[in-house]
């Protein structure tokens, strides 16, 4: 499933960071993962599209609809995602930087007893 990522023109707050200096230095290749964060005060459902590195960046979110049900599916699964495509901005045009993942949902193993 191809998702485009939303929120991606907001700074973090904690770090100050500008999301789009951060996607327009992107090449597609640089892994990605789901982070949730419960502890959102715009949305105990929010799911953070996050940049994996050293200090791990967030590049956006999933969609508010999509994150609610991922959400409650988040224990039984997990959800491995890639960058699928970055589309390039033109402030001369008012254009915004965006990208976009693909997002797989595979069964977490259980453990036996």
């Amino acid at each position: 499933m191809i998702i485009p990522v939303v929120g991606v023109t907001f700074i973090n707050e904690e770090t100050g960071i500008n999301r789009q200096d951060i996607i327009k230095k992107l090449g597609g290749r640089e892994q990605v993962f789901l982070k949730r964060e419960p502890e959102n005060k715009h949305d105990s459902n929010a799911i953070a599209v996050m940049l994996k590195a050293k200090n791990p960046k967030r590049i956006g979110y999933i969609n508010r609809e999509l994150a609610v049900g991922l959400a409650r599916l988040w224990k039984k699964y997990s959800f491995p995602i890639a960058i699928s495509e970055i589309r390039q901005g033109d402030k001369a045009f008012g254009k915004n930087w965006g990208i976009s993942i693909e997002m797989k949902k595979i069964k977490r193993k259980t453990k036996r007893r």
